[in-house]
């Protein structure tokens, strides 16, 4: 069984990558409307630490026969739930970016979302857990940059 069959073998794991990507998308929404100066970005902002809140409840009170067993390291939560969450972001938004035919973002959102997949479930299933995880990270930050740059 593969690395992204294990991900989701049960909703617990994909109820916590969507509760995650919801946050991020709120904050990322948050920023853009802060960064117009308009003050429903605090919302959003508040609206994504409610969703954060929520996943990290869900987390901390997961029974400790659960699959995402309740005491996972911060490596194992980037490459578990943080890292389905930005390719499910990277993937949507690209679609969506190709569907309102602004085709240069939608490429490298596709990309960088299928880039991600390729190293994390791919070629790296066998890469030691911090190094994965810092691509997560580094991701994670392109995931930001990108979606403020497009903004504009």
């Amino acid at each position: 069984m593969n690395l992204i069959s294990i991900s989701f073998i049960d909703l617990t794991s994909f109820q916590l990558s969507a509760l995650l990507a919801s946050a991020l998308f709120c904050f990322m929404v948050g920023l853009r409307e802060l960064r117009h100066e308009d003050f429903f970005g605090l919302l959003y902002i508040l609206i994504g630490i409610f969703f954060l809140s929520v996943h990290g409840y869900l987390l901390w009170n997961l029974p400790q026969d659960a699959t995402p067993s309740g005491n996972i390291g911060f490596w194992q939560w980037l490459i578990q739930f943080l890292a389905p969450a930005l390719i499910v972001l990277y993937l949507v938004f690209g679609a969506f970016s190709l569907m309102m035919a602004r085709f240069r973002t939608a490429i490298i959102k596709l990309f960088f979302g299928l880039t991600l997949i390729c190293y994390l479930f791919m070629l790296g299933p066998d890469w030691p857990m911090d190094v994965r995880g810092i691509l997560v990270l580094i991701w994670s930050g392109l995931w930001f940059e990108v979606e403020l740059e497009t903004a504009r």
